[in-house]
């Protein structure tokens, strides 16, 4: 029988930390073809892939990590930061057990957004974007 994944264990590391508060993570790839008339095919149209976009996303609520936590985790008030300075990120997504399959590679912020009202803790969500041609596919090696 097939083993479940529970989804608390696929998450994200910004370079080698993790996020603060995290609750939900979410992982897109969008192929992108070509469409191709061989001559030998008669006219009919193939798709020829040419490569994929990534995109990553994370939200959760909004902590503020502690001294003793700042070396291995980043929060939500470092991820408004680093969004409007466009740098390259590098990210790892996926379970971190020994053997597991992750991915990784450089990605920029693109979209950041914050949610507050009276009652509730704050939220926040982020969108990550690969950088084309970054992305890998390998297993996990503690």
């Amino acid at each position: 029988m097939a083993t479940k994944v529970k989804g608390y264990e696929l998450t994200i590391k910004i370079g080698t930390k993790l996020i603060t508060g995290l609750i939900t993570t979410g992982f897109k790839i969008k192929p992108n073809y070509e469409e191709i008339l061989h001559k030998e095919m008669g006219g009919v149209p193939v798709e020829d892939i040419i490569d994929a976009d990534y995109e990553f996303t994370a939200s959760g609520q909004a902590y503020l990590a502690t001294t003793a936590e700042q070396p291995t985790h980043i929060d939500f008030e470092d991820l408004r930061e680093m969004a409007p300075a466009g740098t390259s990120l590098a990210f790892v997504y996926g379970r971190f057990v020994a053997g597991s399959r992750i991915v990784s590679g450089n990605a920029k912020i693109q979209d950041y957004g914050e949610d507050a009202n009276s009652k509730d803790t704050a939220t926040f969500s982020v969108t990550f974007k690969a950088n084309k041609g970054s992305v890998t596919f390998g297993d996990y090696t503690p």
